[in-house]
This record gives C-alpha cells, sequence and structure tokens, in this order.
C-alpha cells in the first residue's frame, strides 16, 4: 500500500504541474492574441505602403507596355523610312543612269557634229582654193 504522505506529495505535484499546465496555455493564449494584435497594427499600417507599392508596381507595367509600344512603333517608322529611303535611291540610281546615258549620247552627237563641222569646213576650203585656182587661170587667159 501506499503511504499517505505518498498520496498528498503526487497530488500536490500533480496539482502543481496543472497549474503550470494552465500557466503555460494562458501565457500561450495570450501570446497568440498579442501576436494577432501586432499582426492586425501590422497590417493597418503596412496597407496603404503594400497598396502604394501595388499601385507603384501596376504604373511601372503600365509605362513598360507603353514604351515597347512605342519602340514597336518607333521601329516601324523607322523600317519604313529606310524602305522608303532604299526606293528614293533605286530612282535616283536609275535616273543617274538615265542622264549618263543621255550625256554619252549628246557627248557621241557633239563628236559627231564637230566631225560634220570639220568636213564641211575642210572641203569649203578646197572649194575655196579650187575657185582660186580657177579664177587664177582666167585672169592669165585673158
Amino acid at each position: 500500500m501506499v503511504p499517505t504522505w505518498a498520496a498528498v506529495v503526487t497530488a500536490i505535484s500533480l496539482a502543481i504541474i496543472a497549474l503550470a499546465a494552465i500557466v503555460v496555455a494562458v501565457s500561450s493564449l495570450g501570446a497568440a492574441l498579442g501576436m494577432r494584435a501586432f499582426l492586425q497594427a501590422l497590417r493597418q499600417l503596412a496597407g496603404p505602403a503594400v497598396d502604394d507599392a501595388r499601385q507603384l508596381v501596376a504604373t511601372i507595367r503600365h509605362e513598360a507596355e507603353a514604351l515597347a509600344g512605342t519602340s514597336r512603333e518607333l521601329r516601324q517608322r523607322v523600317l519604313h523610312a529606310a524602305d522608303a529611303a532604299e526606293a528614293r535611291l533605286v530612282e535616283v540610281g536609275a535616273m543617274f543612269d538615265v542622264l549618263r546615258e543621255e550625256a554619252e549620247d549628246t557627248a557621241l552627237d557633239v563628236v559627231a557634229t564637230v566631225r560634220n563641222v570639220r568636213r564641211g569646213l575642210t572641203i569649203w576650203r578646197w572649194g575655196r582654193k579650187a575657185l582660186k585656182r580657177v579664177r587664177g587661170r582666167g585672169r592669165k587667159a585673158k
């Protein structure tokens, strides 16, 4: 059998253990409620900052998309301008080819005209000399 004093000590120690468990439970509950209050206060304080950060991220996203759109538009305009410039250069090249051909043809015509003028002058000089000879003989005959 168990002595009475052992039962009393066991009962007191069980009461102390139960009391310690109750203290731990109450302090845990107090800490949980304190943490909950802290998190609610933090949420209230950080809520506007989080909302501002979300708005900032949304604004940055919108601006980045707008910048990408502008970049695409600018790239398309540059490509269009480059294509137009290339087409104009092709036209200018064709015009210079035509002008070169015309200049060559004109130069050949000028050379041919000069040659014909020289021949005409040579024939005119030859005819003039021939007339002088004929006149010179006609004067001697008189």
